[in-house]
């Protein structure tokens, strides 16, 4: 989009592949990579603050009823959407705050904490936590069969919310004229500023944290922008370390020593990297090793994983590489960078098989019929070389939808989304956005005031969506000063 704790010491990061999802092959734990690492970098966001001392509050789990399709008239099917309630702070006539949630499962840790928590209490309102649908315990149909998934997109999800906020404004008494405040992180920042686009009649305002709002099949600006973390945080010679590291794995392979390479990054025996999807799959899913860290990097975090790549006692670039990706693994483990383990991976339909639990199998396809925003080689301002094209996702789409995507198709969904929801130019207003210099997905995001009344800001040294949490003596000046504008805009919202 799934637990929401930060990636806070090395250990940790190289520590979380050697868990779930696994596989068995022939007495050895295959460790699928790329699945871990996608989990990671589309899991709820990290949200901190309020008093440990303080009890938890009475958050309560309730569920709507929402139409299967909401354009539709003659389809009378329905569905139960799970979402979560706070009343502690809330007085009569009080606001309205939504958090809506995206491609995760939603939890009750996240309304009783963090900045929209604290600006409900301030402002006496009543605090929601929305499930996307397709997501988490939300399910709107008996499986997730690729025919079925046609009622998983934007126009949809967006109609659930605008359902929710009427039927709040009839149930949480004194509510019918409210003012209505929503707010987003990562995909579901993308969808309240959509959101106060397409109903504008339902909402005051809304905040959009790290919002990428232009779709893009081949969103090469994403890895460039992870390098230039790298550079800044980790520093130049750990950024050069892992190009020679990549350029001397690339040259490996080139010259057929495929048994080499597999031996140094411990590689399971389905893996073929004389196959081009295999190769492909195994470079995209190196990158997105230093990806995951830095989406989300807290102070430690990219410093660690350079620490090892810069080990000066490993003189060959390669092993320093491959000593990062089999940290934590034992004899036992290996690592699976096959294509076709992936595709059987994700390829399952039930709820309870961990293509759906941890929510990719949805948002893999969200991606190939809306967004794109597939994280590729192809440009010279990054680290990791030139071996995972788009041809690797465009594949992926064809064969976990039964044929259904093929690169003319998914270029013209994205030109869709972008014609329907304004692409750069969304036409908006009470909009704050709200990017962190560190985040590979501001590439996509609004970087620069929209207009007199949607202003933007990109917050220095700051990552995916860290703006959430409260304010605390340890932000920075830009990060302080952000929070303090969302609590300003949204009084003036209000007024």
């Amino acid at each position: 989009m799934k637990s929401p704790l930060a990636l806070v010491c090395l250990l940790g990061f190289v520590g979380a592949f050697v868990l779930e999802p696994q596989q068995q092959q022939d007495g050895v734990q295959r460790v699928l990579r790329n699945q871990r690492v996608w989990e990671r970098m589309h899991r709820e966001p990290p949200i901190q603050g309020g008093s440990p001392s303080r009890k938890a509050a009475p958050v309560e789990t309730k569920h709507i009823m929402q139409r299967l399709d909401h354009f539709d008239p003659q389809n009378v099917n329905t569905w139960s959407m799970r979402y979560m309630a706070n009343g502690e702070h809330y007085v009569e006539g009080g606001p309205l705050f939504i958090y809506v949630g995206g491609e995760w499962e939603i939890s009750a840790g996240s309304i009783f904490r963090g900045h929209v928590y604290d600006m409900a209490a301030e402002l006496k309102g009543y605090l929601f936590y929305t499930e996307h649908r397709f997501y988490g315990q939300s399910h709107p149909t008996v499986d997730l069969r690729t025919d079925k998934l046609k009622y998983l997109n934007i126009d949809q999800a967006l109609a659930d919310l605008a359902h929710f906020v009427v039927e709040m404004r009839k149930t949480i008494p004194g509510a019918e004229k409210s003012g209505v405040i929503m707010i987003g992180g990562s995909y579901s920042a993308t969808m309240v500023s959509w959101f106060r686009q397409k109903y504008p009649h339902l909402i005051n305002g809304a905040w959009a944290s790290s919002a990428p709002v232009f779709a893009k099949v081949e969103f090469t600006e994403y890895k460039e922008i992870v390098t230039e973390s790298i550079r800044l945080v980790g520093g130049q010679s750990c950024a050069d370390r892992v190009e020679r590291a990549i350029r001397q794995t690339e040259e490996l392979l080139d010259r057929g020593e495929y048994a080499s390479v597999a031996q140094q990054f411990q590689l399971c025996s389905d893996v073929d990297l004389s196959q081009p999807l295999d190769r492909m799959n195994f470079f995209s899913s190196l990158s997105d090793e230093f990806a995951g860290v830095v989406q989300y990097h807290t102070t430690g975090d990219i410093e660690g994983v350079c620490r090892v790549i810069e080990d000066a006692t490993i003189t060959d670039d390669m092993q320093a590489l491959a000593k990062l990706v089999t940290g934590g693994l034992t004899s036992t483990n290996c690592n699976s960078y096959g294509y076709k383990a992936m595709v059987d991976y994700y390829k399952k339909t039930a709820w309870n098989e961990g293509a759906a639990m941890s929510s990719m199998r949805q948002w893999l396809y969200q991606t190939c019929a809306e967004y794109g925003w597939y994280q590729i080689s192809g440009s010279s301002k990054q680290i990791f070389g030139s071996s995972f094209p788009v041809d690797l996702f465009v594949k992926l789409c064809g064969d976990l939808y039964d044929g259904f995507f093929d690169k003319t198709r998914m270029m013209n969904n994205a030109d869709r989304t972008n014609v329907i929801y304004g692409g750069w130019n969304p036409e908006v207003t009470n909009v704050f956005f709200t990017q962190g210099q560190l985040d590979p997905w501001r590439a996509m995001g609004i970087q620069q005031d929209l207009n007199d009344q949607s202003p933007a800001v990109v917050i220095p040294g700051a990552a995916h969506c860290a703006d959430l949490s409260s304010i605390t003596a340890q932000d920075s000046a830009e990060m302080r000063a952000a929070k303090e504008k969302i609590l300003e805009l949204v009084k003036k919202w209000l007024a």
